[in-house]
């Protein structure tokens, strides 16, 4: 992330362990993946090591979904941005890190996540 088009624009909010995320990738389903941080334009999941190749910058997750009650459930157009770790690490690391960027959400669902990230940021979740 050295250039100034791969740094966060917007604002992100560190979140617990019932935060999680559900999309398909050449056609394998991942469900209940765990992120751990959120954004009005993306996040942070961790994903198993052995499946770090499937996870290349710039390939699209289809079907995102938030998997959180307060979050909203549309289907999001994602696209990885960043991998931390993978298949050089992968026997030093269980787990690898993706950075999503999301690239598409209907209007209702982009506006109560905005809304859900800044109120998270306003008062911090416990």
């Amino acid at each position: 992330m050295s250039t100034l088009a791969d740094r966060r624009d917007t604002l992100r909010i560190i979140v617990g362990p019932e935060f999680g995320i559900s999309f398909n990738l050449k056609g394998h389903a991942y469900r209940d993946v765990r992120i751990t941080n959120l954004s009005a334009g993306g996040c942070f999941a961790m994903v198993g090591a052995r499946d770090a190749r499937l996870f290349e910058r710039g390939v699209v997750l289809d079907d995102l979904v938030l998997m959180h009650p307060d979050l909203p459930k549309a289907p999001i157009v994602a696209a990885v941005s960043y991998v931390l770790g993978g298949p050089s690490s992968a026997d030093a690391m269980e787990m690898v890190g993706i950075g999503i960027q999301f690239q598409g959400m209907d209007e209702a669902a982009q506006k109560s996540l905005d809304t859900w990230v800044h109120a998270a940021h306003v008062a911090p979740l416990d």
